[in-house]
């Protein structure tokens, strides 16, 4: 079984913040939900497909080349944003060492709105963006990632003083969500940490 060429997340919601070491980068914990698609084979060895639901956590363990299911305390899954919104990292970032431990996904295009609440700030607040990232062949023949593509839409808060992301415990702008077309959130006891 391999993973087909293109994964898509669902959600994807910023929610707490590990400093990345670099001033102009900013990383944060991120539960997500993923819809893959498995190449796979029936009993004719003819080709079939199926789709399998993924949350971060399963991103972690097929990019470190272990299990579906194994559990982790320090490993979580996190994106890395530029300050001036022009690229991103999806990692796999080890709390303990605050470092990145695997570079998941690199994004190759970003588009983003957004919005300046005060009007006397230096710079907009908020941000929603749509990015293509390439995923990178990580893991192992048998627990990994094969390559492909995401395709990620979510929002980020920034700080209106300097412009970089930043993380907040409360999620300021659910209303937009309908009217944006958002999936249902990615719940923290979906994607826990254990």
């Amino acid at each position: 079984m391999k993973t087909e060429a293109c994964l898509v997340i669902g959600a994807l919601i910023l929610a707490t913040t590990a400093p990345a070491g670099l001033a102009q980068t900013r990383t944060f914990r991120t539960p997500a939900s993923l819809e893959g698609v498995i190449q796979d084979t029936d009993l004719a060895l003819k080709p079939t497909y199926n789709f399998e639901g993924f949350i971060g956590r399963d991103l972690v363990n097929l990019a470190l080349g272990t299990a579906l299911g194994t559990s982790r305390s320090n490993e979580v899954l996190a994106i890395e944003f530029a300050c001036d919104s022009g690229s991103a990292n999806l990692v796999v970032f080890d709390r303990t060492g605050s470092s990145n431990l695997a570079t998941i996904a690199t994004s190759t295009s970003i588009d983003v709105v957004q919005q300046q609440d005060n009007d006397s700030a230096a710079f907009p607040n908020r941000e929603r963006f749509v990015m293509r990232m390439d995923v990178a062949t990580l893991g192992t023949s048998s627990n990994g990632l094969a390559g492909g593509f995401l395709t990620v839409a979510g929002r980020v808060f920034l700080n209106p003083t300097n412009g970089c992301p930043r993380a907040l415990l409360v999620d300021t702008d659910r209303r937009q969500d309908k009217a944006c077309g958002d999936p249902t959130a990615v719940k923290d006891r979906e994607d826990k940490d254990r």
